[in-house]
């Protein structure tokens, strides 16, 4: 259950999107919603001169103010009425914001990106994906979208996969979408054996193929995943590279939100973002959801 919804904020009109989807997410939950905001360490101890020190201090304090000023100036203007707790930290962006989230015990964690201008629509090492990385709860990477009506998992049937399922079907009762599931096959590239060949030719109905055969399996491999899910949605089974193909099923279906799950690790980086997980995050068109196993590092 989401009980604690943290956006971050730069100021800038993508965290403007963040704070939105944030306060929609914690209005349909019921959760607290609280922003984070980090200064960056502009100074360091002066040794020779320490009667700098309460002039920097004081400094600093009123540069506090006027973000917590500003954070308010945008709280009301993206979100009128609403309740949030502001945190300011200090130090590298994405460090901060992570920093917070771990010690609040945020259930989620929601930044801004980008729109689709150019790609990749994410820089490598942008802040977004740095917090995807190593934040210890789901991230929201949210994009603008006027698409509405379906939320996308994708899913390679492993075990990270399966909470992705579970967030994507209590998104899409949330936002009142449809579900779709997708899983990406590289028809050209699956081996057969000839067992399964001669098979596929005694038990084959008239008039398809191997890749129908094939297709079909993954289908069920689907639908027994949203069953122990206890979800309901449909299943798409596409060609072609899984993150391209993801992205472009996204593209073509119009949908709201793509969930993808990520692999969850222990030590000092968090999550090591498969290499399609990563892709999705950083190019598609609309948000993205990355869920781990677990929901957290343990």
């Amino acid at each position: 259950m989401t009980k604690r919804i943290l956006a971050a904020s730069d100021l800038s009109e993508g965290s403007d999107e963040a704070l939105r989807q944030a306060h929609a997410s914690a209005k349909a939950t019921g959760a607290e919603l609280a922003v984070c905001h980090v200064l960056p360490y502009l100074l360091g101890v002066n040794t020779l001169f320490p009667q700098k020190h309460a002039e920097s201090a004081l400094w600093l304090t009123n540069l506090e103010a006027e973000m917590r000023a500003a954070l308010a100036t945008q709280i009301a203007a993206c979100i009128p009425g609403a309740k949030a707790e502001v945190f300011i930290e200090r130090g590298s962006e994405y460090a901060g914001v992570v920093r917070r989230a771990e010690a609040w015990s945020a259930d989620l964690l929601v930044v801004g990106s980008q729109g689709r201008t150019a790609m990749p629509r994410l820089n490598l090492g942008s802040v977004a994906e740095q917090v995807v990385r190593h934040a210890h709860c789901p991230v929201l990477v949210a994009r603008k979208t006027s698409n509405h009506g379906v939320v996308l998992v994708a899913t390679d049937l492993s075990d990270p996969s399966m909470p992705a399922i579970a967030a994507g079907a209590e998104e899409a009762r949330l936002r009142d979408a449809r579900l779709v599931v997708v899983h990406a096959v590289a028809f050209g590239s699956v081996e057969i054996t000839i067992e399964e060949i001669v098979r596929d030719l005694t038990r084959r109905e008239p008039g398809t193929s191997v890749d129908d055969q094939i297709r079909g399996r993954f289908e069920a491999e689907v639908r027994r995943a949203l069953d122990k899910c206890k979800a309901v949605g449909d299943v798409r089974i596409v060609d072609g590279v899984p993150a391209a193909a993801v992205i472009r099923t996204a593209d073509d279906l119009g949908a709201e939100l793509v969930v993808v799950g990520t692999r969850g690790r222990t030590g000092l980086v968090r999550i090591a973002l498969g290499s399609t997980a990563e892709r999705i995050v950083r190019a598609a068109a609309c948000s993205v959801l990355a869920v781990r196993l677990g929901g957290s590092s343990a």
